[in-house]
């Protein structure tokens, strides 16, 4: 007696699909598609908050190099009023070698 030969995956897929039309496959291929979708569209996403949280980073960093400049600024806006006050109300200049004295100390 011969054993029973079983059909193979295929050939019952391939009976099945043209039993029940082509339906479940456009189905099918249709799933798979919409999943691939979304695995790139969810690639997509995290490509784009990570780019936006490093676009924070370099705002964050540039706002405080601002700061710092605002700082640095007044601090030698601060000099030069000093500096104009010393020579317009004090009557004070800058003194050339001919006004410069030497003093030695023994």
């Amino acid at each position: 007696m011969k054993p029973a030969r079983h059909p193979s995956l295929l050939l019952l897929i391939a009976r099945d699909l043209k039993q029940h039309g082509l339906v479940a496959l456009f189905l099918l291929l249709a799933t798979i598609a919409v999943a691939f979708a979304v695995v790139d569209y969810t690639r997509l996403t995290r490509s784009l908050i990570t780019e936006r949280d490093q676009l924070l980073f370099e705002r964050d960093a540039l706002d405080n190099e601002w700061r710092n400049q605002l700082l640095e600024e007044h601090a030698l806006a601060d000099h030069s009023r000093i500096d104009t006050i010393a020579r317009d109300d004090l009557g004070f200049i800058r003194p050339n070698s001919a006004n410069e004295k030497v003093v030695r100390l023994p």
